[in-house]
């Protein structure tokens, strides 16, 4: 179990309905490079999780603190699923670069499952009429939230999805992995709560601004009285 930076926490208590602090990458690869010509969506899932290991933070999700007293914690997934995080669609026919375009942008907007890992990967077939790319190219799009990726996870990412040899070693089953149990909200609280004594500058964060809005409300109420 690990905490989340002031920062970190900042851009989770910056999300609304209407705007996400999602990070979205997209890169595209003409797959009649790839041995036998073609790239299958279950390769590239083989790929991902005889890797996954390498990078914990993809299995961890966000635990909230009880009434925010906290910031909140990075704690492991007991039933992540590769295959939730890992999607395979296609654009519609003609599949041009305004549809391209409206779908990635539609997924980015989206926000993350907050009871999941907050990442997600889509491979993007259909990409035939989108001009100056070869036949049968498709799109690979990751999105993370800005909470669970910096600039050194992001190049991990990167090199989990991708090879640097021209002929690259075939993927190893996946390890057992064995999730820790996350703490209960009655531990989650009362350890929150003893945070907040000793260090009661962490109360400023989503409580704070609560009793802030509060207080400002009741104060205009008394002026209009």
């Amino acid at each position: 179990m690990q905490q989340l930076s002031a920062q970190d926490a900042s851009f989770l208590y910056s999300d609304t309905q209407h705007a996400n602090a999602n990070v979205t990458l997209l890169h595209i690869y003409n797959q009649s490079t790839a041995p036998g010509g073609k790239v299958r969506f279950k390769s590239i899932l083989e790929r991902i999780a005889s890797r996954i290991d390498k990078l914990p933070m993809l299995r961890r999700r966000v635990l909230r603190v009880p009434l925010d007293l906290d910031r909140p914690y990075w704690v492991d997934d007991e039933n992540f699923d590769l295959e939730y995080h890992v999607r395979h669609i296609a654009l519609p026919k003609p599949g041009d670069w305004r549809q391209f375009c409206i779908q990635a942008a539609r997924i980015h907007a989206r926000p993350l499952d907050p009871q999941r890992p907050l990442w997600e990967i889509y491979v993007i077939e259909g990409l035939d009429s989108l001009l100056e790319l070869p036949a049968g190219s498709f799109a690979l799009l990751a999105k993370t939230h800005h909470a669970a990726i910096d600039v050194e996870l992001g190049s991990e990412i990167t090199q989990l999805l991708h090879d640097t040899e021209a002929v690259p070693p075939k993927p190893q089953p996946p390890q057992p992995w064995f999730p820790s149990r996350p703490p209960a909200p009655m531990e989650m609280f009362a350890r929150g709560l003893s945070h907040t004594m000793t260090q009661p500058w962490w109360i400023a964060g989503p409580v704070g601004r609560r009793l802030g809005q509060a207080a400002q409300a009741a104060a205009g109420l008394a002026g209009e009285l």
